[in-house]
This record gives structure tokens, C-alpha cells and sequence, in this order.
């Protein structure tokens, strides 16, 4: 192989498929990034088994196609420093690669191309095509409540599924569950099968990382019987999916409720996030709620201290007291984009639901917490 391109596009590739290598593998040809240069161009890949990403051909001078696989620390950090806006890059037999920019020069050993582990061939069936920004908000707005123990394997990801015309994605952690919803475009085909799978959140983290910022921009998706394939204009992404049979949300969000709170987003989240200053550690300590006719009195007593504020708020319904873990209210107000929020509670020890004013297409459950006492 012997090719030369820009170091731009080079680093923009190799920011695309390097988080998705391997750190701790004891196969150690995960720990290299592919390069491939055929007449059309360079692309690179990189696979830990589990998911796998590969650019689409970028513009290079191709005067000898081949592939290598490098090391891909060593060989980003060599391409990071190069001096010039051009690196060519050329491989010998035995696998040795030479990168040349300007004056600087190294040669770095690398292994047989054929050796890595490429994309299973896949043939694209019927799948969706939503704005990669509203992909990327249903990850934002909804990771967060995805399970971090593997007790249960199928709750360390996201549901997403096809229903009436819309995507639904959920996630739930025992504690909490959220919900999103886009609609799917009236005049697009709905696959002959709509979809019910569960995808892993790390998939979900890498994707929304990656996913482009433009407005216009597209992902498409489709579906094997164990992964799914996102493409986009740049790249190419795979993931296997989760088994198992993920928790019947359908009736959770119910319309049962005693008590109904609408307040200003910002101000329920700043005075809660006042209250957490007295907490050491606030993954372990609750804050109280005292619902009343015209506010929402927040309190918290620890060991560090003690924090009182009142959030003014219309209230319908009874008056009440509830606790919870302040970390769950805080991390969905954060993410909700509407100025105003309503939040419904049945009892103390009920269930709170939490969404948007305007429209219910974000949702949010969240157990509360025993009030001692």
C-alpha cells in the first residue's frame, strides 16, 4: 500500500472510528485500526467484536492499494504530530508502515489487513431514515436512565420500537423509566415488520457522539436478526443488539393522579440543585418535596447541613409530602426542552410523572423514596 492524503481528513476519520477500539482485549489486532486504499479512495475501520464503525472512502492519492492494520494509540498520536498537511503513508511486505510528513518520518511495525476483523456482510432490508439531531435527542434525553448493573443484561439498553406510525425508545434502571417519541414522517413506508429491539447504551453513547450537528443531515437504519446498521453520509455503523424481554411500559404512564404541579423548568431545577450542595454524596441522599397550594417547598437534611427553598408553582389537587433521590429529578429536568414542566403525583408513595407542557412526546417515571420520619 502506498498512498498520500490530507492530515484533516485523516484526523476527522480516525476521531470517527478510534473511541470504538479496543483497550482491554486479549486479541491484540482490536487494538489496531484497519486502513484500506483502493482506487476510490482511504477508509478506516475499527471493531471490539461488539460494535463496529468503518468511514467511507475519503479522498486520497492511491498509488498502491492494500490494506494494514496499526495501532491505533500510536498511530493517531503520530498523525496528531505531524508537521505538514500531507502524510503519505506506504507499508512493506512484512507489514512495516512508513509515515513521511514534510521532514518527519516513522516507521511503525503494523499486522496483515486480512487478519481483522471486517463488517459481517449484511443485506440492507427495509428500515427507517430519521434527522440524525432528532436520533440524537432521543439518545440525550433518555440515556441516562439506562441500567449500570448487568443483573438484568437486557436493561443495560434501550428499547426502541415501531409503533402508530411513531419510534418510541425507553429506558428503564429499576428506579425510573424514560420515554421518547418522534413521529415518523406521514409519506415515508413503514418497514413490513416495524421493529422491537433493544439496542446497548454504549452503542447509543458512541452513535450520539458521531451523529452530525447539521440540520439536514440523515441516518438511516435497518436490521439483521441480532444487530443493527446505522449509515450515514461519513460512516458506516454496527452494533449487536441485546436479548431479552425488556419491562411492558405500555401502561405505566398512566392518567391516575391526585395532584397537579405546573412549574417553571429552570427554578424547579436551580432550587434543587441548591438543596444538593449540603449532600456529600448525592447519589445516596433525598431531598423532600412538600407540594402546597402555591409552591413547592424543597428541603434537605444531612450530615453537612441542612437547605430550605420554595419554587413558586400552580398546584391542582391535594397537598402533599414525597421524597426522592435528587439526582433522578435533576438529570431529567436538565434534559427536557420545554421552559415549562407539569409533574403529577398520586400519593407519597407513588410514582412521579414528569413531561413537557406543550406535548407528551418526552416522558419521565421516577420512584420516589421512603420519608423518614
Amino acid at each position: 500500500m502506498k498512498i498520500k492524503c490530507g492530515k484533516s481528513q485523516l484526523i476527522e476519520a480516525l476521531n470517527l472510528v478510534g473511541r470504538t477500539v479496543s483497550t482491554r482485549t486479549p486479541l491484540p489486532i482490536l487494538e489496531c485500526i484497519l486502513l484500506t486504499a483502493e482506487e476510490a479512495g482511504m477508509r478506516l475501520m475499527a471493531n471490539d467484536l461488539e460494535m463496529s464503525i468503518e468511514t467511507k472512502n475519503f479522498e486520497a492519492e492511491v498509488e498502491e492499494p492494500g490494506t494494514v492494520a496499526l495501532d491505533a494509540k500510536l498511530f493517531t498520536e503520530i498523525v496528531r504530530k505531524m508537521p505538514g498537511e500531507e502524510i503519505q503513508i506506504e507499508t512493506k511486505e512484512n507489514n512495516e508502515t512508513i509515515c513521511t510528513s514534510g521532514k518527519a518520518k516513522f516507521n511503525i511495525m503494523g499486522k496483515p489487513g486480512d487478519e481483522f476483523p471486517v463488517m459481517p456482510n449484511m443485506e440492507k432490508t427495509d428500515g427507517y431514515s430519521i434527522p440524525a439531531k432528532e436520533m440524537r435527542d432521543m439518545i440525550r434525553q433518555t440515556i441516562f436512565s439506562v441500567a449500570l448493573e448487568d443483573s438484568k443484561p437486557v436493561l443495560t439498553g434501550e428499547l426502541l420500537q415501531h409503533r402508530d406510525n411513531a419510534l418510541n425508545i425507553v429506558a428503564v434502571d429499576g428506579f425510573r423509566i424514560s420515554y421518547k417519541k418522534i413521529a415518523l414522517p406521514e409519506t415515508s413506508e413503514p418497514p413490513k415488520t416495524p421493529i422491537s429491539v433493544v439496542i446497548p447504551a454504549k452503542t447509543l453513547q458512541e452513535l450520539s457522539r458521531i451523529l452530525p450537528v447539521e440540520a439536514d443531515e440523515v441516518c438511516d437504519f435497518y436490521f439483521t436478526d441480532n444487530r443493527i446498521i446505522f449509515e450515514l453520509p461519513k460512516f458506516t455503523f454496527v452494533s449487536r443488539l441485546l436479548e431479552g424481554e425488556f419491562i411492558r411500559y405500555d401502561q405505566i404512564f398512566n392518567e391516575d393522579y391526585s395532584t397537579n404541579v405546573t412549574v417553571e423548568r429552570q427554578l424547579l431545577l436551580n432550587g434543587l440543585e441548591r438543596a444538593v450542595l449540603v449532600a456529600r454524596d448525592n447519589r445516596k441522599s433525598s431531598v423532600k418535596l412538600e407540594i402546597m397550594e402555591h409552591s413547592i417547598i424543597i428541603t434537605s437534611n444531612t450530615e453537612m447541613g441542612n437547605a430550605y427553598d420554595e419554587i413558586a408553582a400552580d398546584v391542582e389537587g391535594n397537598t402533599m409530602e414525597i421524597a426522592f433521590n435528587p439526582r433522578y429529578l435533576i438529570e431529567v429536568l436538565r434534559v427536557i426542552d420545554e421552559e415549562r414542566i407539569i409533574a403529577r403525583f398520586t400519593t407519597g408513595r407513588s410514582p412521579c410523572i414528569i413531561k413537557g407542557v406543550e406535548n407528551d412526546d418526552a416522558k419521565y417515571l421516577i420512584l420516589p423514596l421512603r420519608l423518614l420520619g
